[in-house]
């Protein structure tokens, strides 16, 4: 029998990383974060404000930390599995408050679950959606039992993505999908609203925070740019201390521009893709998506629109460097030449699928011969990736493909993806404790509509079986079996065209604050935009 809490990972890692005694740090000071937004609002609901209060106003129950394989436990204490993988017994802390000194109790947690269930767009993970998840009940003031249909080991990992939320204000709410929770409640770190502008919001220190002493800051300000280009002379000036976005030429713009204190450290993080609406002439052909991949040169593209920063993705098999122990050599070098830059293979793959120039213009058309155009989805303002796909339209170009770029605001993003309303789009992949949710984001029948990477048209029940039968597993070398069978799966089919391996975008001060993970002190991954590893790296930030 494999050991319950061992599938987990439940291993509770210390608080305080940074190797600096407690007595020994400065209490006080403000962190400046950049937020590329068009303004803030006054909506503090934090699943329709792209998550910016996960980690900060709300506490997550715990964090798989994928960088140090821990787990941080945070409002739960401990969190058991059954001996037959179907029943989740967490424990929450003793004494939790909500931030108005009020109790916070397993029906509060129990209650944001089932929240999620009622309210669909909430279950950003698919816990319900996907029918495993029976029940979630508070069986003491601090027990919560999941229940699930099932064994799934893996099941767990998706917890950390839910909001705890307080029953009194939220069950009062007539829709929760529009309620903008005024007067927020809340358990993270910081929790008071100071103020709100629409340029800038200020949040500050919770008085009822559940770690004695925490946080060492008294508030994060939250500032709005429009894009890349105005966050980096932002940090270059001191207005903002923590970068997570792309900046051009850090040594030169950056950090030369004060050695001792402007820092960046670019760990490997989400493979990136295009993406491809499989439902869609052309790219229904799998001629035309492995043509589509062999005229990309990946080195160029990394070298020139992403200045070096990321790492050329080779690997057809879905995932790349931050997984890099998991991918199977041999499977990727047997798909090695759909990742090969080969613009006269490209071509012959077209015309094997009957994709030519029929009218002499210049540009292909399509086998019934109207015209071949079609547009490549990238947010507004995302700088780097603008540049990335517009050099991906020339090498199309080369091989006679038209094809342009299409910049959109979030939300259209946001919505287009997930109901696959695009024809081709640039987006990530999921990082997380293990790649088999890489491959669930991708292929599980149950995202299609709630991810952002299952809208491509790619699915199969043999391979929704295959992904399910991971977590009915304790099994190191079936786990790896079934990792290898996705590999080839995603390979033989190319729903999206690896580009590269992002790097984990990560710029930051020590002017006024310190307690950062670095290269040397990898205590998370210091990604921003994700609350869990956010909330670890607030609680060991101190004014220097």
């Amino acid at each position: 029998m494999h050991n319950k809490k061992m599938i987990a990972s439940l291993v509770c890692s210390a608080l305080l990383t940074a190797g600096v005694q407690a007595a020994d740090i400065k209490q006080g000071g403000t962190l400046n974060v950049p937020i590329i937004t068009t303004g803030f609002v006054e909506n503090y609901n934090p699943y329709t404000t792209k998550d910016i209060f996960h980690g900060i106003m709300f506490e997550p129950l715990m964090v798989f930390n994928n960088m140090t394989g821990e787990t941080d436990f945070r409002l739960a204490e401990s969190a058991d599995y059954s001996d037959d993988l179907k029943t989740i017994t967490v424990k929450m802390r003793e004494g939790l408050k909500w931030s108005d000194g009020s109790p916070l109790s397993a029906e509060d947690v129990a209650f944001s679950f089932v929240l999620a269930k009622d309210n669909p767009a909430f279950d950003s993970k698919g816990i319900w959606s996907g029918g495993n998840l029976q029940s979630v009940e508070a069986t003491d003031d601090r027990t919560v039992v999941f229940t699930l249909a099932n064994p799934d080991s893996t099941f767990i990992w998706n917890l950390e993505k839910y909001h705890i939320l307080p029953e009194k204000v939220w069950s009062k709410a007539e829709n929760a999908t529009t309620f903008t929770n005024p007067n927020p409640i809340g358990t993270g770190p910081m929790t008071e609203v100071k103020f709100l502008k629409s340029q800038q919001m200020e949040l500050c220190r919770n008085p009822n925070y559940y770690l004695e002493g925490r946080p060492y800051l008294d508030c994060v300000s939250f500032r709005s740019y429009n894009d890349n280009s105005q966050v980096q002379p932002a940090l270059m000036k001191g207005e903002v201390d923590w970068g997570s976005n792309f900046i051009a030429d850090i040594e030169t713009t950056f950090v030369k521009r004060d050695p001792a204190n402007n820092h960046f450290w670019y760990p490997a993080n989400d493979a990136i893709h295009l993406y491809l609406n499989t439902k869609k002439v052309p790219f229904n052909d799998l001629k035309v998506r492995q043509a589509l991949s062999m005229a990309l040169d990946r080195d160029l593209i990394v070298d020139i629109a992403a200045y070096g920063y990321p790492t050329a993705n080779f690997n057809a098999g879905g995932i790349g460097e931050l997984y890099s122990q998991n991918i199977n050599k041999d499977i990727s070098e047997k798909y090695a030449s759909l990742t090969t830059f080969n613009q006269d293979k490209a071509k012959a793959l077209l015309d094997e699928a009957g994709v030519k120039d029929v009218d002499g213009d210049g540009y292909r058309d399509n086998p019934d011969g109207s015209k071949l155009e079609f547009n490549i989805e990238v947010v507004n303002g995302w700088t780097d990736w603008i540049q990335v796909v517009q050099m991906v339209t020339e090498f199309y170009d080369e091989v006679g493909i038209k094809s342009n770029v299409k910049t959109v605001d979030w939300a259209v993003y946001d919505s287009n993806l997930k109901q696959s309303n695009y024809d081709v789009a640039i987006n990530w992949s999921m990082v997380a404790t293990n790649p088999i949710i890489a491959y669930q984001e991708y292929f599980s029948t149950s995202r299609v509509g709630n991810s952002w990477h299952a809208g491509h048209g790619v699915n199969d029940p043999d391979i929704d079986a295959l992904i399910d039968s991971f977590g009915q597993t304790g099994s190191p070398e079936e786990q790896k079996a079934i990792l290898d069978k996705l590999q080839v799966f995603t390979a033989e089919n190319l729903p999206f065209i690896p580009l590269f391996s992002n790097p984990t975008w990560f710029q930051y001060s020590t002017k006024k604050v310190d307690g950062w993970p670095t290269k040397e002190n990898p205590y998370v991954q210091p990604v921003w935009y994700d609350g869990g590893k956010r909330v670890i790296i607030l609680n060991n930030l101190h004014l220097k």
